[in-house]
């Protein structure tokens, strides 16, 4: 474990300024834009959460590559949800009240996936373990499905003209995703070991986290749409979920979000015995954007 990545995993704390970013920043798209969005206002509260699941997961751990590698993946997780955080100056310049939302997310992060989840503390250490393992599980797979965004967002035409703030921001994260693909799969093998009972609980581990990331996007991008004050914005705000697949699909063909038959291609690689990350995206391509990021440019100059 740990030997998949061959440089130091590090922070890159760079600033975005939004102050010039239009409401509908991808061309107009509305719909485009807030599905986009949705990383915006929801990534804060879930990479804090990473941070402190992978800070637990340090004291079972031994490897010590492992251990550096989980120390950069934590550093570079914080340093995306402060960089989205910075996003909020967007919405408030755009009356997006997004409070509300933010207020749901920070509860359901610190009580159902707790701890000690709705207030049940866990008798046992063992117990204690197995949950942690579970959740970590929960990461590496939304990590595996970032590493597939960003390989994707990468090289997505369809957001070139998008605003160059927002589309850089997205191309760092999304880097950043794929240069750390491997750590959150294997701080749960730290964990959980190999072998069936392993397979078991990771696949359980996805069969609550991708619906909720699925359900979750989704939904998240028809709430922006319905608090957007602009007209063009409520006609995207879908209550029926055949209408919000079908107009993804359809954005998703101007390639200004992800093709489902990318997210279920990452769903069928997941479910495989034998998945490792370590061949997930591009590492070559991700840390050569890291280096001409026009934020990452700012940085190395001050």
């Amino acid at each position: 474990m740990g030997e998949f990545i061959n440089h130091q995993i590090s922070a890159r704390r760079l600033k975005f300024d939004f102050s010039q970013t239009p409401v509908h920043w991808i061309e107009g798209d509305a719909y485009a834009t807030h599905i986009m969005n949705v990383l915006n206002i929801a990534i804060t509260q879930i990479e804090h959460w990473f941070c402190r699941l992978a800070n637990q997961t340090l004291q079972h751990v031994s490897d010590p590559n492992l251990i550096a590698d989980i120390k950069g993946f934590i550093a570079q997780e914080g340093a995306h949800a402060m960089a989205h955080q910075g996003a909020e100056h967007y919405f408030k310049m755009h009356n997006i009240e997004i409070q509300d939302y933010k207020i749901f997310l920070d509860w359901a992060f610190k009580n159902a996936l707790s701890d000690q989840p709705f207030g049940l503390k866990l008798p046992t250490a063992q117990l204690q373990k197995l949950w942690l393992a579970y959740r970590m599980g929960m990461i590496a797979v939304w990590e595996h499905y970032f590493c597939s965004f960003g390989t994707w967002v990468l090289d997505a035409e369809g957001l070139d003209n998008a605003d160059p703030v927002m589309l850089d921001i997205l191309r760092w994260h999304g880097a950043e995703e794929v240069e750390h693909r491997t750590v959150a799969y294997d701080a749960f093998r730290g964990l959980a070991g190999d072998g069936l009972s392993a397979y078991v609980l990771r696949q359980s581990s996805a069969a609550l986290a991708f619906p909720v990331m699925a359900i979750g996007w989704l939904g998240t991008a028809s709430y922006l749409c319905h608090i957007d004050p602009h007209a063009n914005a409520k006609k995207y705000a879908f209550k029926n979920p055949i209408r919000a697949l079908k107009q993804f699909h359809q954005s998703s063909r101007q390639n200004r979000v992800p093709s489902l038959d990318m997210i279920f291609k990452s769903l069928k690689h997941w479910s495989t015995l034998n998945y490792h990350p370590e061949h997930d995206g591009d590492v070559n391509k991700a840390l050569a954007y890291l280096a001409k990021s026009h934020a990452a440019r700012i940085a190395q100059a001050g």
